[in-house]
């Protein structure tokens, strides 16, 4: 089975924790983007904090954000070729050298990220595996052949994605599937966390305030 990390970092308070279930009652995203379709005439908004309420709720439909990342010739590429044909996911394929140097200039977070290591990982990829996240990883061992695998291989699970049917990217296309069942619950996660950040801000924070409520459906009065 593959040797999956989980959220390192606790989820936003509005994240269930338990198994994920589809909100009672009308769309709660639905509720606040009629919110603020309403508000966007309003003068006094912060143009910068509405157009960041507005690519946070852009997120909650968007594609499924799926990053294969790796060292060069970790087969991160080949990884990302085999799940386009087997399930027609499009990934995006990073450089983790690269990631490691820009710091926290490294952007939105994805929805699902998959580490591949051909080597034992080097001091850049170590201190990728160390950051926190509070998105599913799941990192895998390339090239790596026989019964008796290195050390550092040990745990990790066995990838050759040269054929897209190998049995061995199976259990990745699970891992993948297991995100998207939860992906729409931890979506709006984002989203209250966003608008948590967003509320205390000039110009924009009685707007997140009120989609607070409307997400959750509460009285913050």
């Amino acid at each position: 089975m593959p040797a999956v990390t989980h959220a390192t970092t606790p989820p936003p308070a509005a994240a269930s924790s338990g198994p994920a279930a589809p909100p009672p009652g009308p769309d709660p995203v639905a509720r606040v983007r009629r919110l603020v379709g309403t508000a966007r005439d309003c003068s006094d908004l912060d143009p910068a904090g509405l157009g960041a309420l507005t690519v946070a709720l852009a997120r909650v439909d968007a594609p499924l954000d799926l990053r294969i990342r790796g060292g060069l010739g970790s087969g991160r590429r080949t990884l990302a070729a085999a799940l386009r044909e087997r399930r027609g996911w499009r990934a995006e394929v990073d450089d983790v050298d690269v990631l490691v140097a820009a710091g926290d200039r490294v952007g939105t977070p994805p929805d699902v990220e998959i580490l591949c290591l051909r080597t034992a990982p080097c001091r850049h990829e170590e201190a990728w595996l160390r950051r926190p996240r509070a998105h599913p990883l799941l990192t895998v061992a390339t090239g790596v052949e026989g019964s008796d695998p290195p050390g550092w291989a040990s745990g990790l699970h066995r990838l050759d994605a040269r054929r897209p049917g190998d049995r061995s990217v199976d259990a990745v296309v699970a891992f993948v599937e297991r995100a998207l069942d939860d992906l729409g619950t931890v979506r709006v996660a984002r989203l209250a966390a966003e608008l948590e950040r967003l509320a205390v801000r000039d110009g924009i924070g009685d707007l997140a305030e009120a989609a607070l409520c409307a997400l959750d459906g509460t009285d913050r009065s």
